[in-house]
């Protein structure tokens, strides 16, 4: 009924909505305004992918202020985050406006709300001027300045060429310190779940391979209490290493690989979602898998991406979180006071590449390369 625009309603309640380019988790608490029950008085209806039985995704028409008329499929949960919390803004016909203008100019909503954060953060703070901003008052809340900047964005002038290359480059082009500011993993802008309160949520955005990809290894145990593959607290950092690692092979091998949807894999099926791929794998094709060899799809994959990432240059150094995430504590809320420390980082890191059968360094080895039938890539690696 509410597609996944609810999702903001639940992690408000758990203290992990990012607010405010991630300075005011737990302060800035809009459902009420901008949730998904409230932003249902914007419906109009909703739409499916191709034959899905559920059809999850909304219609939302803008109907107040100079946003009214703007239509859109969605907002998402994550653009409510983009273009809501991490913004500061609680008016839902700017997000739905500012959802459609993203479509419209094939933006991203993540990356292009986050990087407004990231420039409203630098002007608050006197690293960006007036002048710089082309006269936007680029205060946190401020919508109609936030639609000028996405404009902005998608037409490439002015301040918004610079933050078209995202918040990695714009911070190196604009320095001044500015790169304390820049909420991002290897170069991917931070997705809509303050990690400092769900810790292998947090040790997948350090480590999945395209950078901080919150469905590369989505921590559905945390964020919905799922107890698959066990029971787990959200706030603990032992064995996040596991089940982060699970979870990234999990999502690989169900859904990245056979496009299905995650959804449906976290939810519907959570209980036999290796046995559900599986059967299908036998259906379509008259292959046989068992479970556990699906599995290991996720797990070859994710592996021959690590290859080829440390080829491109990257290491241990390079499985990080924002200095933000672990020096300053989540302000107030529910998970008030919870951060992830570089020594905690550390640990889990270990753990991670312990399970996964690395080095320290995060190198895979030889044997467990060999053992995934990749035996090229340990050559191409050359251990």
């Amino acid at each position: 009924r509410y597609g996944t625009s609810t999702t903001l309603d639940l992690t408000q309640a758990l203290g992990i909505y990012p607010a405010k380019n991630w300075t005011a988790t737990g302060v800035f608490n809009p459902a009420d305004k901008i949730g998904g029950y409230a932003i249902e008085s914007r419906g109009m209806g909703k739409t499916a992918c191709a034959t899905c039985p559920v059809g999850c995704s909304q219609l939302r028409l803008a109907k107040e202020g100079p946003y009214m008329g703007f239509f859109t499929e969605g907002p998402e949960y994550e653009t409510l985050y983009a273009f809501g919390g991490v913004t500061g803004v609680d008016n839902p016909d700017a997000i739905i406006a500012c959802d459609r203008l993203a479509d419209e100019f094939g933006l991203d909503t993540m990356s292009a709300g986050v990087a407004i954060a990231f420039a409203m953060e630098l002007f608050e703070r006197g690293i960006l001027t007036l002048e710089e901003t082309g006269g936007l008052d680029l205060r946190f809340g401020n919508d109609v300045a936030m639609t000028k900047l996405l404009h902005m964005i998608g037409e490439r002038q002015g301040l918004g060429d610079i933050l078209a290359e995202g918040v990695k480059r714009a911070a190196e082009k604009i320095g001044r310190g500015s790169e304390k500011y820049a909420m991002h993993v290897k170069g991917l802008e931070l997705p809509a779940y303050d990690v400092r309160g769900a810790k292998a949520h947090g040790l997948n955005y350090a480590t999945a391979f395209t950078g901080a990809d919150h469905n590369k290894g989505y921590a559905f145990q945390e964020i919905f209490g799922i107890p698959i593959p066990e029971p787990i607290d959200r706030l603990s950092y032992e064995g996040k290493g596991k089940l982060c690692k699970w979870n990234q092979d999990a999502r690989t091998a169900l859904a990245d690989s056979p496009t299905m949807c995650v959804f449906l894999m976290d939810m519907a099926v959570a209980d036999f979602m290796f046995e559900n791929t599986a059967d299908l794998m036998a259906g379509a094709t008259g292959l046989t898998y068992t479970p556990a060899e699906v599995h290991q799809v996720g797990e070859r994959i994710n592996n021959l991406a690590r290859v080829f990432n440390i080829k491109a240059g990257f290491t241990r150094a390079d499985d990080d979180l924002p200095e933000r995430l672990k020096t300053e504590p989540i302000p107030d809320g529910p998970s008030k006071g919870q951060l992830i420390s570089q020594a905690d980082l550390d640990y889990m890191l270990d753990e991670y590449y312990d399970a996964r059968g690395w080095t320290r360094e995060g190198v895979p080895t030889r044997a467990k390369l060999e053992e995934l039938r990749l035996g090229y890539a340990a050559d191409a690696l050359g251990v």
